[in-house]
């Protein structure tokens, strides 16, 4: 009875010893919104890079979708917050499918270092 007392005690004592500390935090709603906003930019420039009128415009390009989309995927959420904020806003209208495109297109072509439009986009092969 004495030796599994001994044996529970080392068992006890090593087991705290080795657990460590703990920390945990509240997450706050406001962390959670800006995540599912990044993820949700994301996606908007991803469905576009996807419509067949942008592909087809990328292919005439030289450019490949896949490459734009790796691309988008390594941006950070600030740039894509700041690219979606300029899409955006572009002016309503019948114009604003071919503003898009162009937007879009531009940017591509930055992410690939083909041109330096956007500051805030560094190219795939820097």
């Amino acid at each position: 009875m004495k030796f599994l007392k001994k044996i529970a005690i080392g068992c006890f004592s090593a087991t705290v010893l080795m657990s460590g500390s703990v920390h945990a935090e509240a997450i706050s709603s406001d962390s959670v919104m800006q995540t599912q906003a990044a993820h949700y930019n994301k996606q908007q420039l991803i469905d576009m890079v996807n419509r067949s009128d942008v592909q087809s415009k990328l292919v005439s390009l030289g450019v490949d979708s896949n490459q734009a989309i790796s691309r988008i995927n390594g941006m950070t959420d600030s740039e894509i917050a700041q690219l979606n904020d300029e899409i955006n806003q572009a002016p309503a209208g019948g114009v604003v499918g071919a503003v898009l495109t162009v937007l879009a297109i531009i940017a591509i072509l930055d992410l690939i270092g083909v041109t330096d439009v956007y500051p805030f986009i560094r190219p795939v092969n820097s």
